[in-house]
């Protein structure tokens, strides 16, 4: 029965120090698709960007889900890893002060395209037009109607 226990509790650190790592991942997933992305509208790929947002969002969804099953396992995971919960905590705070910085860039980022975009089509919209030099001939005529 003793072992039984014993690898029980081994199994369930295994399980938790998996679902902190998990936490980990998803973080850093979440920051360098948020470079990416940023990377992507500074060169002008604009294609790459958006699918890199899409790819963003999916990567919050797996963060959230993550979260969610830590939070549901905070006690078990309390019991076997004693510091978890504060650990957890302090990541959390440490990951949204990131996350605000780097989604204030991003917005920045975004931002400026959308800015780029409309004075583009703007400029297009009123560009002038254009002006084609009259020919030798041309100008003697009018020139002759003038004097004539």
């Amino acid at each position: 029965m003793r072992g039984v226990v014993q690898s029980f509790r081994a199994q369930a650190e295994a399980q938790a120090s998996e679902l902190l790592r998990a936490i980990d991942l998803a973080e850093a997933l979440i920051v360098s698709t948020i470079e990416r992305e940023c990377e992507a509208l500074r060169a002008g790929r604009l294609l790459a960007a958006n699918a890199l947002r899409l790819r963003l969002r999916d990567a919050a969804k797996l963060y959230l889900d993550v979260a969610r099953a830590a939070r549901a396992s905070i006690w078990t995971m309390e019991q076997l890893l004693p510091g978890t919960q504060n650990r957890l905590e302090q990541c959390r705070q440490a990951f949204a002060a990131l996350l605000k910085v780097e989604l204030a860039v991003l917005a920045a980022e975004r931002a400026a395209v959308q800015t780029e975009m409309r004075l583009s089509a703007i400029e297009r919209t009123h560009r002038s037009p254009k002006v084609i030099p009259l020919s030798r001939a041309r100008r003697r005529r009018i020139a002759a109607r003038k004097a004539g």
